[in-house]
């Protein structure tokens, strides 16, 4: 009897909760539906990559928009776009788009004076190197600090956006003319995280969904090891995927790390390290995750293009 009325009374304490999840995945479909149908259909139909291929296809275009252009100088030496695209193709990534000291001294600057935000909230500014300071009139560890909008001031990540090399990359990958989605800068530091922080810091594997094809460039700001938060792929899953984590789409953040890696083979996981500087490409349909810092900070920076645009697609997830 004592047993029965313990059920119940979880019984009773889930079912709410699961109310209230459902209610809100709801309202959450329903305002994306009316202010960006393009992108709620992404997110039904685009977790499919026949369908994802399919609809590619549309945009591609047959003349050569990936030829370099010389209108504009290159910050990027000796790059071998048809290299890059091709380790992107076959392995999800491609290497070899590294930036020249004087970009990373110009980012680290502009890193150090500017204000970021602790943990992505806007109304939580602090300085990178008064962050211990912020830390203590906060009361809690900070494990995120992004720029957020103050990027738009760093006039050298303004000229990497519309650089010749990564434009190529990007059109030659994408076969089409790409669009500019979105660029991030942000520290992760070596703190203690819940799982729960992890999903929200993206240091779970998961796959993005941010376009039928896009593409993203990454950039260590600083120097990266196995104790600072490497990148880590797991190559080649950003085609033929299990149909079940198909289906799933993003939701597949919320499968444990080891029983996707178990799904693909351990041989397929790449962590991606090297010194400040180090650039790299990658077809961000594959399962990846940025790790947690265990003794360093890791600045980092990502460029992405896409064929179409969907404004903010962060702020309705």
């Amino acid at each position: 009897m004592e047993e029965s009325s313990k059920q119940m009374t979880t019984v009773v304490q889930t079912y709410p909760n699961l109310l209230s999840k459902l209610s809100d995945y709801c309202k959450k479909n329903y305002q994306c539906l009316v202010e960006k149908p393009g992108l709620f259909w992404l997110r039904k139909i685009g977790r499919f990559e026949l369908i994802r291929n399919a609809i590619s296809l549309l945009f591609q275009r047959t003349e050569n928009t990936y030829q370099l252009s010389q209108e504009q100088p290159t910050v990027f030496q000796n790059v071998d776009v048809d290299a890059v695209v091709s380790g992107i193709k076959t392995d999800s990534y491609g290497i070899g788009v590294n930036l020249p000291p004087s970009v990373v001294k110009e980012i680290r600057d502009f890193a150090d004076s500017t204000l970021c935000f602790a943990n992505r909230d806007s109304k939580l500014g602090f300085y990178y190197p008064e962050k211990e300071k912020a830390q203590a009139e906060l009361g809690q560890q900070i494990r995120l600090g992004s720029y957020l909008h103050n990027l738009k001031k760093c006039e050298v990540v303004k000229r990497l956006e519309t650089d010749p090399t990564l434009l190529a990359i990007a059109a030659k990958f994408l076969g089409a003319p790409p669009v500019h989605m979105a660029t991030e800068l942000w520290w992760s530091f070596p703190v203690e995280a819940t799982f729960n922080d992890q999903l929200k810091a993206a240091q779970v594997y998961h796959y993005d969904l941010d376009d039928y094809r896009f593409i993203k460039f990454f950039f260590y700001l600083t120097d990266v090891d196995l104790s600072a938060g490497p990148h880590i792929l797991i190559r080649g899953t950003h085609k033929n995927k299990k149909f079940f984590h198909q289906l799933l789409g993003m939701r597949c953040a919320s499968k444990d790390d080891q029983e996707i890696v178990s799904c693909y083979g351990a041989d397929k996981v790449v962590a991606i390290c090297g010194e400040a500087g180090l650039g790299f490409a990658e077809d961000s349909t594959c399962f990846h995750k940025g790790t947690l810092p265990t003794s360093k900070e890791r600045l980092l920076l990502q460029i992405e293009y896409s064929i179409n645009s969907y404004g903010a697609i962060r702020a309705l997830d």
